[in-house]
């Protein structure tokens, strides 16, 4: 059987072990962006095709930011209409409709699994979505991962906060801990706490980070490369 080559990190991050990861969900364990991202697309399969486009790209930019605050953003600065909250309660119920079952099933990110059994026991995992906290409650019981994981946080809670409540509740210092995201959102928290971060953006997808933030395609040999075997 072949044995994937660890990812090549910059020093900062080879060897850390550290004593705890901040982990996204969506795009870091599940394969399921592409899930969320269709769900937006079906549910806006009438209006312009460049709106869409318009659409797209923004979820490909703030995987984190809960659904919501998406569809608010999208309702008036990309259609210029005029929604009220249950306006976006009938749209956040319609994309979950979409995306839930299919959540429940879609595959792991090449890799994740590994992390999650190798890490289990020799560091703590936190996971911090931009899904609603009871929906990420429900995916992570029903496939059998709650006991992985110290704690999960979802939306309304934004990354920031979840990070800060982590860092303060736990007691981690921040330069001993590592946040793995696909998005932008996931960036700007760990910088503003001074949180080493890892990027994950699967080959043939457009860069998603700036350049220099180390980045991986997936999550394989990274148990190796961090220093946990």
């Amino acid at each position: 059987m072949l044995r994937v080559v660890p990812p090549l990190l910059p020093p900062e991050l080879s060897g850390l072990q550290p004593v705890a990861l901040l982990l996204d969900f969506d795009g870091v364990i599940l394969d399921s962006v592409g899930i969320k991202i269709a769900a937006y697309l079906q549910i806006y399969v009438n209006e312009d095709p460049e709106k869409l486009k318009v659409i797209l790209e923004h979820q490909r930019t703030h995987g984190g930011v809960t659904r919501r605050v998406k569809f608010r953003y999208f309702e008036t600065e990309v259609f210029g209409r005029v929604i009220d909250d249950e306006g976006i309660e009938t749209l956040s119920a319609a994309y979950t409709r979409l995306v839930h079952e299919a959540v429940l099933t879609c595959p792991f990110i090449p890799g994740a699994r590994e992390l999650l059994d190798c890490v289990r026991g020799k560091a703590a995992m936190h996971v911090i979505s931009g899904t609603p906290l009871e929906e990420l409650q429900d995916v992570v019981n029903g496939r059998g991962l709650a006991p992985y994981f110290a704690s999960l946080h979802g939306a309304p809670v934004t990354k920031l906060d979840a990070f800060r409540e982590i860092l303060s509740t736990r007691g981690y210092a921040p330069h001993r801990i590592l946040a793995i995201g696909d998005a932008l959102t996931e960036l700007e928290a760990a910088n503003t706490l001074g949180i080493p971060f890892l990027g994950v953006t699967p080959i043939g997808e457009p860069p998603t980070f700036p350049y220099g933030v180390p980045v991986v395609p997936s999550l394989e040999g990274l148990v190796e490369a961090l220093g946990f075997v």
